[in-house]
């Protein structure tokens, strides 16, 4: 079971117990992302994270602070997203006191040194230069611009070239002031842990820290009345494609019903998609579907890659089960699958100590009511045919399907695809 304590100044502390653990993954959770920054500064979150492991007051070069966690046979990483940071590092349950440490000098004593800064610009330059050769990767950034355009929300996590280009040391001591405050964070230590020892040791690192006004978010608003077609003219030997639609937001009353549905549709080799579309068809190589949370809104993605002569044939495959989900309740012996299959897939994931990490981390940020495995366990055997199919009436509206291509297209093939999907 986990626990649950709140500092004075708001910062949240959340352990879970794994007895028979080896490790401990420690992570520090930050409710900031790229949907709180202006286009001058685009990137400054996914910055901030590369900045914090280059060094520290005590620990000054990079390889100081990976040495400390890695020669005791840990690991340590970070990733941003449009409205979440998080740092975190895995190591033997023995050293489980060194894990918080290093996290905590990274947050409060990273030197920010303007000579790194530029060199750490080069290296996230070549990222998003890698993001744009990896069709695959890129297609998820061009569906968010897709659904979301001309809004933060739809803008690249990691930026542009010239946002990147353009920042400087106050830019990030600016925005880690009005973000990196106590009521933003969350720190999670899961596996072989100790509660109140690591209240203590969060109290010591981050207690006097002082709460001031933090930054807000647009909210994204815009109401989608007709299909979108997204194409990214690149020569390629296969085509990558997103069909999507706007979903549903974080703590959204249906989201077990979600869960359900991705997984009869899109998740696995027994999901309605790889069976009907790559097995059955031959129309692709990969297929699957994916779902994302956003504070007032959400988003429901299939992903394809698939061979130039097939791509009409594909989208109007998906599109037909998309459509049967509307029309058809699932049968009664697929949900009892998708639910023993997730059931399984979370029982599973509850042994592994970096899982339960963000499980946790994300719902002490996000959530209402922190949900243990077993309780949303609970919600998703409860879910009926009916559920599913009037969830899938609700989503699959044609006129907000969103599509995006990256392959050896021009604009003159928008119309065609357009036609495809409406």
């Amino acid at each position: 079971m986990y626990k649950l304590t709140t500092l004075k100044n708001k910062l949240k502390v959340i352990t879970y117990n794994i007895p028979n653990a080896h490790g401990v993954t420690t992570g520090i959770f930050v409710n900031v992302g790229s949907r709180y920054e202006t286009d001058k500064i685009a990137g400054v979150s996914h910055f901030i994270e590369h900045m914090l492991f280059k060094g520290t007051q005590t620990r000054p070069t990079p390889a100081d602070i990976s040495r400390v966690i890695e020669r005791i046979g840990g690991y340590l990483n970070a990733a941003t997203s449009q409205d979440y940071t998080f740092y975190y590092n895995r190591v033997p349950c023995k050293h489980a006191a060194v894990a918080l440490e290093v996290l905590a000098d990274m947050f409060n004593n990273s030197l920010f040194d303007a000579g790194a800064i530029k060199r750490e610009s080069g290296v996230i330059l070549e990222e998003l230069n890698m993001y744009l050769d990896t069709p695959t990767r890129y297609l998820y950034d061009l569906i968010m611009q897709t659904i979301w355009p001309g809004s933060a929300l739809g803008r690249d996590v990691i930026g542009t070239r010239q946002s990147i280009k353009g920042l400087r040391q106050q830019d990030f001591l600016k925005y880690l002031a009005n973000t990196y405050q106590p009521q933003n964070l969350v720190v999670v230590a899961t596996g072989k842990v100790n509660h109140s020892q690591t209240v203590k040791a969060a109290t010591k690192y981050f207690g006097n820290l002082k709460n001031k006004t933090t930054l807000k978010f647009k909210f994204n608003n815009s109401q989608q009345t007709q299909p979108r077609v997204n194409i990214y003219n690149k020569k390629t030997d296969q085509v990558h494609l997103c069909l999507a639609v706007p979903a549903l937001p974080r703590n959204h009353k249906d989201e077990a019903i979600l869960t359900l549905l991705d997984t009869i549709l899109g998740t696995g080799m027994s999901s309605r998609l790889f069976l009907n579309i790559r097995e059955k068809r031959g129309l692709c190589y990969s297929i699957n579907s994916f779902n994302e949370k956003f504070h007032e809104t959400g988003l429901f993605g299939i992903t394809a890659g698939l061979s130039l002569n097939k791509i009409d044939l594909a989208i109007r495959a998906i599109v037909f089960e998309l459509e049967q989900l509307t029309q058809t309740p699932v049968s009664s012996t697929e949900l009892a699958e998708a639910k023993e299959y997730l059931r399984g897939s979370i029982s599973l994931r509850s042994d592994n100590t970096d899982n339960m990490t963000m499980w946790y981390g994300a719902q002490g940020l996000f959530a209402k009511n922190i949900k243990t495995p077993e309780q949303k366990i609970k919600e998703l055997l409860d879910i009926t045919e009916n559920d599913i199919m009037k969830l899938a009436q609700q989503l699959f509206n044609r006129n907000r399907l969103n599509l995006a291509i990256i392959g050896p297209f021009s604009s003159k093939d928008k119309s065609r695809f357009l036609k495809l999907i409406k």
